[in-house]
């Protein structure tokens, strides 16, 4: 009894591992880039970072990513703009944390829910290094 529910534990476990999500070519081009310039030992330029910034926000469907506006300084991220509720303003600052060479984000995003939007102010994530 207990080989068979092993061998269905196992048969769902592959079946899961097996299965994967449509890969978006604008995230395998953001990991590639961030790879590269890892393997190179030195950092992504400002620019080509904010791009890779906005291209992960951009490829978040639940984003409106036309109205966030990305500012970086050596990987220091600085979001601004509107979003619709608070959980699109931290999702917005997860993304963009998650992204190779991103030391810290500032979220400065607000919500344009009246009520949220009155108690909204930035937070600044420090990641660890």
């Amino acid at each position: 009894m207990k080989t068979a529910l092993f061998s269905i534990a196992l048969a769902f476990a592959l079946y899961g591992c097996g299965r994967q999500e449509p890969v978006n070519p604008a995230q395998v081009e953001q990991v590639r880039q961030a790879e590269k310039a890892a393997d190179e030992a030195k950092p992504l330029t400002d620019t080509s970072l904010t791009k890779i910034v906005k291209e992960a926000l951009e490829s978040e469907s639940s984003l409106d990513a036309r109205r966030i506006d990305v500012e970086n300084r050596d990987g220091v991220v600085a979001l601004h703009g509107r979003v619709q509720t608070e959980e699109q303003k931290e999702k917005a600052g997860r993304i963009v944390a998650s992204v190779g060479g991103v030391k810290s984000v500032d979220n400065r995003l607000t919500v344009d829910d009246a009520a949220a939007s009155t108690g909204a102010s930035g937070g600044t994530v420090q990641l660890p290094r």
